[in-house]
């Protein structure tokens, strides 16, 4: 991200006062079926430590606190002021204030697309990742998004976030791409109060849906990994893979 920009994004973030709550039901229900698909793929427990980067207001990290240890990270002052979670550490995903592995899961939503290099950001992310990472972006091969982000210019980035971009991102950082989706129908801070279930009903996977999700593994250098589901505590080995 060039100076001039990161400039502009940080100005944009503090000026935008126009965010819900975590807690309105429109965020409720654009978050939770994230929240489930993630829970059906990986297993937590209170102890699981989780980085939520570009957290804002603490749309993702307000219900992540309810069932793990999380710990929000935003570039705006402003939004972690409107953040109601505990942990909260103001920094830039492009250089992460931690020490190598120092969460279980790194996760991040809606900020790679403002990025000018998103592979540094995520490169980062995977740095201090012990297990996993995952990345909930706007799917542009959603014409209303795609509208959207060629509208509005602090969303210009979107235009290239397809799955398939964000999936070679991932594995170009030398990710292992473990559940992939796109979904979702609901616009946080867009969709209105009055319409929301009837955005609910139609609120499915669908390859034209809102949000693609890429849920990815960290290899360890010997090709060992550990994979956990909820359904299983059991380790894979897969030695003939290597990082």
């Amino acid at each position: 991200m060039t100076n001039n920009n990161k400039v502009f994004q940080k100005g944009y973030w503090e000026k935008n006062r126009k965010r819900r709550m975590p807690w309105h039901p429109v965020i409720e229900a654009f978050v939770c079926p994230k929240i489930d698909l993630i829970k059906s793929t990986l297993s937590f427990s209170e102890d699981t430590k989780v980085l939520d980067v570009g957290c804002g207001n603490g749309f993702f990290g307000y219900y992540f606190s309810k069932f793990c240890d999380v710990t929000e990270l935003d570039y705006s002052r402003y939004m972690l002021s409107r953040n109601p979670c505990n942990s909260l550490v103001q920094g830039s995903a492009l250089s992460l204030p931690f020490k190598n592995d120092t969460f279980d899961i790194v996760f991040c939503s809606d900020l790679l697309h403002h990025i000018k290099h998103p592979i540094i950001a995520l490169r980062e992310m995977k740095r201090v990742s012990k297990k996993f990472v995952i990345l909930s972006e706007p799917n542009r091969n959603n014409p209303f998004m795609l509208l959207f982000s060629m509208i509005i210019r602090e969303e210009h980035g979107t235009v290239k976030f397809s799955l398939r971009y964000m999936k070679g991102l991932v594995q170009l950082c030398g990710l292992k791409i473990i559940a992939s989706c796109t979904m979702g129908s609901i616009v946080p801070n867009k969709t209105p109060l009055l319409l929301l279930k009837w955005f609910q009903k139609i609120d499915w996977r669908t390859p034209f849906g809102f949000t693609n999700v890429v849920i990815s593994h960290k290899w360890k250098g010997t090709g060992h990994f550990v994979f956990y589901h909820r359904y299983s505590q059991e380790l894979m080995v897969n030695p003939s893979r290597s990082a």
